[in-house]
């Protein structure tokens, strides 16, 4: 084995972000490193490197053990990585950022440099060339773009410039953290191709990438991570087939859901009381008159594509879903449609209102109302004074009072925890304040960005629980949710997103049992 990991932890405060993780690495292979959003895939990557410090465990790179080393020592040992967020010198030439990628196997030639001896020109010019033979060995071209700043290049060509960089080290073992990210289907042929010509040359690689199709596509094996700890390891065909990580990516129904239908899982159960309610099933036919109506949306960060061309409509008293796998573009339409982003083109409006233009508070004052992931509660404040200010704009100051109150009846616990800071509160009660935070501001389009996530699945049924009251009482509901089962068996449509473009449509009960929704999470 050339990496072998053991027990390795690493934990923040209370988030056990990996947690006992032991891991082996066959030399000469591509070892896949997938999981949810959270899961803990770069954190251990970066433990590996030296860029976090262990917590206990141990791993070694062949003989030479790696725990406790610092970053350029394990760099020295032939471990080389690239980052998710890429991180090149821009401000330097391409061809000069591979060259700063040599510094650990290269002698120190300060007095060299200053002498302008013989030997520096002679090393220099050995060093361009490599340099030159690396670019091309990744795909670029040293004479169209080595001396161009490293800045200036366009998103994927910084991307294998900076496997160039990584590869000048003349790793051991190479760890792709997200090569593929924000990549048009072309590209990501390409960086297959490299992947697998490096591969062939016998270089090892740890990749990790959401974009299934591309792991399962070229990995010998494939671990996979959850809140922290490895639950399957073994061929992607194994891996995708795999009933823990398929609950990883797609989630699972309440026991509480599964006992109210003989012989049914906990989503079919939930969706086929629905669809009995209704008399029948429900129409997978995109509504006539819609109260949002986006039609080819396109947002970009700077030379990264997240969302390209989408459509969609949502009617009015609706639940729509959005789901797909992680960096799919889903949290990017919502910011979008909320005015904290703005799209490079298309059209998206909400009753009449341009929200491709419109500020944030217009938005809002319109009855668009988003509660983001993460919650963004401010924790400092009592959660009477979080719900307080959600409602600093309105002037019938004693409806305001008024609803406040409702809103802490229909959450007791924030009525109970009204005068702790919201800090405080566990994952469940921070979600339940940032959904009665968002009811304050008297939606009628609810914008849900996970709401489930990181709970317990006790805390999970309650969200859910929440959200189909709030859905009740008439508020129309557009719900990103990483568990894509639960989100479907409450839906009443939904739009599956992959690498930023509507993949599939259709009623939730269809794609509860449509097998491409799989695919499109796990890839095959």
């Amino acid at each position: 084995m050339l990496l072998r990991l053991a027990d390795v932890q690493r934990h923040f405060g209370g988030v056990h972000a990996v947690d006992g993780v032991t891991l082996e690495v066959e030399k000469g292979s591509i070892q896949g490193l997938i999981g949810p959003n959270g899961a803990g895939k770069t954190t251990l990557v970066n433990v590996i490197t030296g860029y976090v410090p262990f917590q206990s465990g141990k791993a070694w790179l062949e003989e030479d053990q790696l725990t406790g080393l610092p970053a350029h020592r394990i760099a020295g040992l032939g471990v080389a990585r690239t980052f998710q967020n890429i991180r090149l010198f821009k401000d330097l030439s391409a061809v000069e950022n591979v060259i700063v990628g040599m510094h650990s196997r290269r002698r120190d030639d300060t007095i060299a440099q200053l002498g302008t001896l013989p030997i520096f020109r002679r090393d220099q010019r050995s060093r361009f060339n490599e340099a030159h033979r690396l670019m091309e060995t990744a795909g670029l071209d040293p004479g169209e773009v080595g001396k161009r700043a490293a800045g200036t290049l366009p998103y994927g060509d910084q991307r294998r410039l900076e496997i160039a960089r990584a590869l000048a080290l003349q790793p051991r073992l190479l760890i792709l953290d997200e090569p593929a990210a924000g990549m048009n289907p072309s590209e990501k042929q390409g960086i297959r191709d490299l992947i697998e010509r490096l591969n062939k040359d016998g270089l090892t690689i740890l990749l990790i990438d959401h974009d299934m199709q591309l792991v399962m596509g070229v990995c010998n094996r494939v671990a996979v991570l959850n809140f922290g700890r490895k639950i399957a390891d073994g061929t992607p065909e194994e891996v995708s087939t795999d009933a823990a990580v398929i609950k990883a990516y797609l989630g699972t129904g309440s026991e509480r859901e599964a006992s109210s239908a003989p012989g049914a899982t906990g989503v079919e159960a939930v969706a086929a009381e629905k669809a009995q309610a209704k008399g029948s099933s429900r129409p997978a036919a995109e509504p006539a008159d819609s109260i949002l109506d986006v039609h080819e949306l396109s947002v970009s960060y700077g030379s990264v594509n997240a969302v390209r061309a989408a459509s969609l409509r949502v009617a009015a008293g609706e639940v729509v879903a959005l789901i797909g796998a992680n960096g799919a573009g889903k949290t990017t339409i919502l910011s979008a449609l909320s005015g904290l982003i703005r799209p490079t083109s298309g059209t998206a409006v909400f009753d009449g209102l341009d929200l491709t233009t419109a500020k944030a508070s217009a938005i809002v004052r319109h009855g668009l109302v988003h509660v983001p992931e993460g919650r963004e509660i401010l924790g400092r404040q009592t959660v009477l004074e979080n719900l307080e200010l959600a409602t600093w704009a309105r002037r019938d100051r004693a409806a305001a009072v008024t609803q406040i109150a409702a809103v802490m009846k229909r959450f007791p616990i924030l009525g109970e925890r009204r005068h702790l800071r919201a800090g405080t509160l566990s994952g469940g009660e921070a979600q339940m304040l940032a959904i009665a935070r968002g009811l304050l501001a008297k939606p009628r389009l609810l914008l849900l960005d996970e709401p489930s996530l990181g709970l317990a699945p006790q805390m999970v049924d309650e969200v859910f629980a929440a959200i189909q009251e709030i859905h009740g009482d008439g508020t129309t509901i557009l719900l990103v949710e990483q568990n894509a089962l639960r989100a479907l068996a409450i839906a009443d449509r939904a739009y599956v997103l992959e690498t930023g473009r509507i993949l599939l449509t259709g009623s939730g009960d269809d794609l509860l049992h449509n097998p491409a929704v799989r695919r499109a999470y796990l890839g095959g």
